[in-house]
This record gives C-alpha cells, sequence and structure tokens, in this order.
C-alpha cells in the first residue's frame, strides 16, 4: 500500500513537471490549481521565470519576489481558468437600506458594467445583489461585500471582484508593487446621481380655494397642491386640506414663513416617499436653522433610531406668492409612513412635551415626577382603542416610579431603542427632550405587560447642535456631559435611563460602531445636501428670509460633529468598567474575588460586566482566576 502511495506521488509529480515545461514554453498566464481547491493566477505580464526544483515550484515576480510552492499542494498548472468564474445575476439600490433613497434603483448589468440611476440625496449607499454560486464572495478593495449590509460611497466608479475565497492573481499595484489580490470576474458600477443634474429642488404650490390666506392652526383650508420633482423625485397634482402647525415657530401672520400641516382624503406618495395621508412642511424658520433637520435627521438614520423621518428640501409657494425654502417631511403618528403598527386599537403614542397642548382628556402629569405627557395616539373619542386614559397613566406611572427607584427599568423598555434614542439627541445636543418637549415614546400593546415602551421617533432640532446655550449653530463646547450640564425641570428622566447599568454599558457599543464608519457618512451627507440645496438656500436668501454663508457653516457643522463625537466616545471609554472590578468601586482587589466566588457559590450572576473577567460571555470560575492573575500581576 505504501509502495502505491509512493508511485502515486511520483506519477503525480511527473505531471506536474511536465505542466510546468509546457507553460514556460507557451509563456502564458499560469494559472496553478491547488489540491486544497483554492486556485493562484500568474499572468506572464507580471512575472519573469517559473522554475521547478527539489519538489518546488517557483515563480519569479518583475519585482524580484518569489513565490514558492511544494509541488505535492499542485494539483494542475493550466493556461487558462479551469472552471467558469462567478457572476453578478442582479444589483440594485432599495429604498429600504438607503436612506433618503425613495425608490428602489435597479441596476443595468451590459457584460461586466453595471449602471444605475438613482433619485436621492447623499452618496453612500448600501447595495443589494446576488451572485449566480453560493459559494462566490463579492469584493472591493479586497474587503468581502455583504448584500444589503455593505456601504460604501458611490461619487465615482466601483469596482467589484466577484470570485471564490481564496482565489488570487498577482497584480502590479498602482504606485508599482506586485501584490496577490483576489482573483474573479470585475464588474464596475456606475451610479448616476439625479441630483447631481439638477439646478433647483422641488418646487411645491398650494393653491387655497378662493385664494384664502393660512392663518389658523386649527381649522383645515381645501386647497390644490402641485409638486414639482425637478427632474428627481416624481411629481404629482392632488387635492389637500391645509392648516398651520408648530408652537414657538408659529406666527399667527398669515404672511410669515409659517410650518404647514398636509391631510389628504388618501394615501398619496409625495416625492416618492411611502405612502401616507398626513405630511408636514418644516419652515426651518431660525436664522441659520437650514440644515438642522437633514443633518439631525441623517444623524438618525445612520444611528437606526425607531421610524426616522425623511428630509427634503422644496421651494414653497403659497397662492403664488414665494413663501421660502422648506423640508417636506412625514408628520408622527401610527401609519404606515411613520410609526408602524400592526394593531392600533391597543397602541399608544406618547409625547413628553411642557407644552401640554392637547385636548383634556387626551393628557395627563406622572405621578410620580409630574412629567407632562400629551396621548397623540390613540384619539379617545374616534372609539377605534381598547385603551383608556387610566391604563395608559398606570403603565406610565410604573415605569416612572421604578424609573426613579433607581429600579432595573428593562422590563419597561426597549433597551436597543431607548439607546439609539438617547444616544442621538446626546450627540447633536438636543437639550429640548431635557424640559421636555417634542421626546416621542411609544408602546406596541399597553394591555400587554410584556410590551416594552420604544423612544421615538426624534423631531425637531431647531434649537439643537449648541443652539440651546450659544444661541448659533454649531459654536457650542463640544466636551459638555448632556445630561447634567444644565438643570432643567425635568432633565433626570433620561438622566437616570441614562444610568441603567444595561443602557449605558449598549450606549457605548453602539457609539463604537458609529464611529467606524457612520461619523464618516454624516460629514459626507453635510457636503451632498447642501450641494443639493444650495439653489433653493439662494432664493431663501433672497426673499430676505435667511443671509447664513452655508458653505462656511456646512464645513464648521462637519469639525463640531467630528470633536463632539470623539469627546462623547472618549466620555463613554472612561465610563466602562475596569476588568476585575465586580463590586464597581473602582479598584479590582481582594474583595472582587470573595465577591465574585459568593455569587457563584449561590448560583447568581453579577449585574457587571467587569466580572466577565476573560470577555468569553460566560461568568464563571476562570474570571475568578482572572482577578487573581490581576492582581498578581501588579
Amino acid at each position: 500500500m505504501i509502495c502505491l502511495v509512493k508511485k502515486c506521488q511520483m506519477v503525480r509529480l511527473l505531471v506536474v513537471c511536465a505542466m510546468i515545461l509546457l507553460a514556460r514554453n507557451a509563456r502564458a498566464d499560469y494559472f496553478v490549481r491547488f489540491a486544497d481547491g483554492h486556485l493562484c493566477v500568474f499572468p506572464s505580464s507580471c512575472i519573469s521565470d517559473m522554475s521547478q526544483s527539489a519538489g518546488q515550484v517557483s515563480f519569479l515576480a518583475r519585482d524580484g519576489k518569489v513565490y514558492t510552492y511544494p509541488t505535492a499542494t499542485i494539483l494542475s498548472i493550466g493556461e487558462q481558468v479551469d472552471q467558469p468564474l462567478p457572476t453578478i445575476s442582479s444589483y440594485k439600490f432599495n429604498d429600504k437600506n438607503n436612506y433618503q433613497v425613495v425608490s428602489d434603483a435597479v441596476g443595468t448589468i451590459t457584460g461586466q458594467q453595471i449602471d444605475v440611476e438613482v433619485a436621492g440625496i447623499g452618496k453612500s449607499l448600501t447595495a443589494s445583489f446576488t451572485l449566480s454560486d453560493d459559494r462566490a464572495q463579492a469584493y472591493v478593495d479586497g474587503r468581502p461585500q455583504v448584500s444589503k449590509v455593505s456601504r460604501m460611497r458611490f461619487d465615482h466608479p466601483v469596482c467589484y471582484t466577484v470570485g471564490y475565497p481564496g482565489d488570487s492573481i498577482l497584480m502590479v499595484t498602482p504606485s508599482g508593487d506586485y501584490v496577490m489580490e483576489q482573483y474573479g470576474l470585475q464588474y464596475m458600477v456606475n451610479v448616476d446621481f439625479l441630483t447631481d443634474h439638477s439646478t433647483s429642488v422641488p418646487r411645491i404650490d398650494i393653491n387655497t380655494v378662493g385664494g384664502v390666506s393660512i392663518s389658523s392652526k386649527e381649522v383645515y383650508l381645501d386647497a390644490e397642491i402641485i409638486i414639482d420633482g425637478a427632474g428627481v423625485f416624481p411629481s404629482m397634482t392632488d387635492s389637500v386640506q391645509v392648516k398651520g402647525r408648530g408652537n414657538t415657530s408659529w406666527s399667527s401672520n398669515p404672511d410669515a414663513k409659517n410650518p404647514y400641516r398636509l391631510k389628504f382624503s388618501h394615501k398619496v406618495s409625495p416625492l416618492g416617499l411611502t405612502k401616507g395621508k398626513n405630511w408636514v412642511l418644516l419652515a426651518n424658520k431660525m436664522y441659520g436653522s437650514m440644515l438642522t433637520n437633514a443633518i439631525g435627521m441623517k444623524a438618525a438614520s445612520l444611528l437606526e433610531t425607531d421610524a426616522c423621518n425623511h428630509i427634503i428640501p422644496v421651494d414653497l409657494y403659497v397662492n403664488g406668492t414665494y413663501k421660502g425654502s422648506y423640508n417636506l417631511t412625514e408628520k408622527v403618528g401610527f401609519s404606515n409612513n411613520s410609526v408602524q403598527i400592526d394593531d392600533e386599537s391597543v397602541a399608544a403614542l406618547l409625547e413628553l412635551d411642557n407644552h401640554y397642548d392637547e385636548a383634556d382628556g387626551q393628557k395627563f402629569y406622572t405621578w410620580p415626577y409630574l412629567i407632562p405627557v400629551n396621548i397623540k395616539e390613540p384619539e379617545f373619542d374616534e372609539g377605534t382603542t381598547q385603551l383608556t386614559l387610566n391604563i395608559i397613566k398606570n403603565r406610565v406611572n410604573a415605569f416612572v416610579k421604578d424609573l426613579l427607584n433607581h429600579e432595573n427599568i428593562t422590563d419597561y423598555i426597549d433597551v436597543e431603542s431607548a439607546v439609539r434614542f438617547l444616544m442621538l439627541n446626546d450627540f447633536i445636543l438636543n437639550y429640548e427632550i431635557l424640559q421636555p418637549k417634542s421626546a416621542f415614546c411609544y408602546n406596541e400593546n399597553m394591555l400587554d405587560e410584556d410590551s416594552k415602551f420604544r423612544f421615538g421617533p426624534v423631531w425637531d432640532f431647531d434649537w439643537a447642535f449648541g443652539y440651546s446655550t450659544n444661541h448659533s449653530y454649531y459654536f457650542a463646547p463640544t466636551d459638555v456631559d448632556f445630561y447634567t450640564n444644565i438643570s432643567l425641570s425635568h432633565y433626570k428622566f433620561f438622566y437616570f435611563m441614562r444610568q441603567d447599568p444595561t443602557v449605558a454599558r449598549r450606549c457605548y457599543e453602539i457609539w463604537s460602531e458609529f464611529m467606524d464608519g457612520g461619523l464618516d457618512e454624516l460629514c459626507e451627507f453635510c457636503y451632498d445636501y447642501l450641494q443639493y440645496v444650495t439653489p433653493s438656500l439662494a432664493n431663501n436668501k433672497g426673499a430676505g428670509l435667511d443671509n447664513t454663508n452655508y458653505v462656511t457653516q456646512a464645513d464648521r457643522a462637519v469639525t463640531w460633529l467630528r470633536q463632539r463625537a470623539n469627546d462623547l466616545y472618549q466620555t463613554l471609554k472612561q465610563e466602562q468598567p475596569r476588568p476585575g472590578d465586580v463590586n464597581g468601586d473602582g479598584e479590582v482587589n481582594i474583595d472582587d474575588v470573595t465577591i465574585l466566588i459568593d455569587y457563584l457559590l449561590r448560583g447568581d450572576n453579577p449585574d457587571s460586566v467587569a466580572a466577565d473577567v476573560n470577555t468569553d460571555g460566560e461568568i464563571n470560575i476562570s474570571d475568578v482566576t482572572g482577578i487573581i492573575d490581576i492582581l498578581l500581576s501588579r
């Protein structure tokens, strides 16, 4: 049997040697298939010699590097690939995976070129694609790409390599270096952003019946609405009802730049957004605020807050008169284009807001703590809910009581939702939620004790980005502690929520993820959005509404956002418990050993991430020895 194996090895060696001689004489590309299945390709343009000696095959690259392999590991050497290469079968940018892309952008595949036309603001996208072989992998710059997950900028052609993991080819880099890179078919993706060709933002005309001025927040006026998508977004004409909205942003003067509420009799899709009956036109009335809602909502989308709104800039005309540059966005509420709920009859949407401006029976103060709560959904007089005011009050009061008593609040809140809400407002210094104002949360089933409160949608950033303290945007200090730096009447509600150990730990994890890609995309978006909205800003300025230099402000915003993000990261990092500090006293000593042993003997788990010394996700005797090792190493 041993002799037979040796004979087979000898025959294989002779076959490989013969293949080497044939390949050298042909001076062709060399496709080396190994016994483990992977392939290495050596183009003749990249190597100066190939040789075989002492049971080895060597390829000499033109830069002097030598690639040597045992002959016994080589299955074959050919002049062309021995099996078909995998291909891209489909390619698109799905609107569900791409904030601000209003409809699926399907790519056209022609040979090894993919062309995609995108209607949306921002150049960073997540591609959805399928490959012809489940074993195949797509790569960009050597990095594996995952459909519906991987994200990058497409403001220039992007080259995908589609091949099998482990296959490689010798290539020359632009700098002249010879390196082994992923081998496969290369596809060039070219994205045509319609915003790059636009000379204006969409125009919305609202013409009220009889030309009546919009002067009330309570009374709807019948009107016609005409939306021109300006070559980027779809256009539409329909009938609509319109009235004023807002608190500090509202003026009884109908000629002022006021925000408006739009209500359609049926679900519509203005500018291609998800269909809904209710929409809002934000005026960005405060001086210098024309970028704040766009940047804030983009940050919210990157942090994946609940039911994040879209922001599309428009030029608004009412009864033929130019009103200024506005933002079209969804109205917060239970609907398919905002907070989506399976059964609205048992759900509640609440707004913590000291304006306390809902009708009697649609609002209450919590006990304890007297937090003002507006019940936005349900509207009890519609008779479509199973809930009562007392049911909602009791659920909220139980949560608030345990929060103030520093009890474990994870039985009440969806931690992931709460953390993303808290981190967004912390990051952009949106102090309004601490007063509280415009702080939304909802519960999908108030009759189910296991149904938890979710926080969001986030809303209204006019007073964010430092405006509350500096009365200007992107000038405030970035190293402040958001939850303790100013004392507002109800700030401890969110402060205590932020201090919960589970919440605090998740804050650090989510912010670490955001720093790795999300921050860069947000800063790039500032310029992408500015480029598109500039014609509208010029119109707004020409009407005497805002003289801010937004080019300068965008630069300042990017600098401020990066510094704020880094300061926040350092603060969160310092908050993380020291490995082995089981009792959380700031030191690691013998007390932590005895406390952890006591926990293990009782069969309990300490509520401390610091107890998991070896970070394996479990707390056991190995962590005890880990603490001892820490002590002995001093």
